[in-house]
């Protein structure tokens, strides 16, 4: 049986670039593991990682540290996890969604033709 997804939820007016990195930096540093990142142009980026139990409240400290306002429903489920730290699994999957707020255009990407 395969644990359940930890869903976070967080908008920021920081620099994306910025943030995208220091949300690749809060997990390691909290003993886990990015296995994937989706941009969806400048507007947002969904994390998947992998937690440890022992390091959730590093994580949402490094989080909030890089200017990531996480939902209500966010911050009650790490609150909960962290209380119930010692009975988790070892590897605990999650998703962070990070929406950026800012006055910028679209970021468009040229795709090439593909012959055919």
């Amino acid at each position: 049986m395969r644990p359940r997804i930890i869903m976070l939820t967080g908008v920021t007016h920081a620099n994306r670039h910025q943030v995208t990195a220091d949300i690749n930096d809060a997990v390691v540093s909290s003993g886990g593991w990015v296995t994937d990142h989706t941009f969806f142009s400048n507007i947002a980026t969904n994390f998947r990682m992998v937690l440890a139990p022992q390091g959730l409240a590093r994580f949402r400290n490094f989080v909030v540290a890089a200017n990531v306002h996480l939902d209500d429903e966010s911050e009650t489920t790490l609150a909960d996890l962290i209380a119930k730290e010692k009975g988790l699994p070892e590897e605990l999957p999650a998703s962070l969604n990070v929406t950026f707020i800012h006055n910028e255009p679209d970021l468009r990407r040229e795709v090439p033709a593909v012959p055919g």
